[in-house]
């Protein structure tokens, strides 16, 4: 596992019980789905359909694909998350299997009908093509993988001396490493772990997905954040000049 990845996971059980907090988990608990309508409707049917759930976190969005029907399947590296996702599932009496793996470094046992990672997922993976062959290899003949995620553009725009505006390279390569940072469920929570984080283009994107033998379905552009609306994220309803999230849909050629 490469060391920055391993740190990350560190990151991701720090937080855990935090989210357990501030996610919608009480949703959960009643029954009711939080994937929100955008995705809900281009992952379309999962009626009876194997799903598997990259980086997972405390599995909020796995439960909510079964209780929309699917047979669910979370995967995460940070075994605290999946120890929240276990008692959540248990809590909700929602049938769902939890694994901890770094994706990574997955050897899937079965393939699945759909492979599914949302959102806020690219900037943790060290190796895009690598994930592409991943996902690759985690889909059946008739499977299909769908990714929601912030959009690369959004990485560049912040306040300057002269304003809101680009102060970012969209091409920068190098990792970010970061001491702490402040969790976007609660902006009174620092996490003091050692962090980073890497910066995928679409072009990084598509090129991974099509070299790993996958043909792209779609790829959208979004004026708007569709994120949960946790306080200190951007509300839903707002939307900018620039694309602010995407989403893609890919198939076996």
């Amino acid at each position: 596992m490469d060391y920055r990845t391993k740190a990350n996971g560190k990151v991701w059980d720090s937080v855990a019980a935090k989210h357990f907090e501030t996610y919608h988990v009480q949703k959960v608990l009643d029954h009711t789905p939080v994937i929100n309508d955008l995705i809900r409707n281009e992952v379309g049917d999962v009626e009876g359909k194997s799903l598997l759930h990259l980086l997972c976190h405390i599995g909020t969005d796995t439960l909510s694909w079964r209780l929309l029907g699917a047979n669910a399947t979370g995967i995460d590296i940070s075994e605290e998350s999946i120890n929240y996702a276990r008692r959540l599932s248990n809590a909700a009496q929602i049938d769902a299997n939890f694994m901890v793996s770094d994706v990574m470094d997955l050897r899937p046992t079965q393939k699945y009908d759909i492979v599914f990672a949302s959102t806020g997922v690219l900037c943790w993976i060290p190796n895009i093509d690598r994930f592409a062959e991943i996902v690759q290899k985690c889909m059946n003949d008739e499977g299909f993988f769908y990714l929601h995620d912030g959009h690369p553009f959004i990485n560049m725009i912040g306040k300057g001396d002269n304003g809101t505006g680009i102060v970012s390279d969209y091409f920068f390569k190098n990792v970010g490493a970061y001491d702490s940072f402040t969790d976007y469920t609660d902006p009174s929570f620092i996490v003091k772990e050692k962090s980073y984080e890497w910066n995928w283009t679409v072009g990084d994107v598509i090129n991974a997905f099509c070299k790993a033998g996958l043909k792209i379905e779609y790829f959208r552009e979004y004026p708007n954040f569709f994120y949960y609306g946790y306080p200190g994220e951007v509300s839903t309803d707002r939307t900018e000049q620039y694309p602010c999230t995407f989403s893609m849909k890919a198939r076996l050629k």
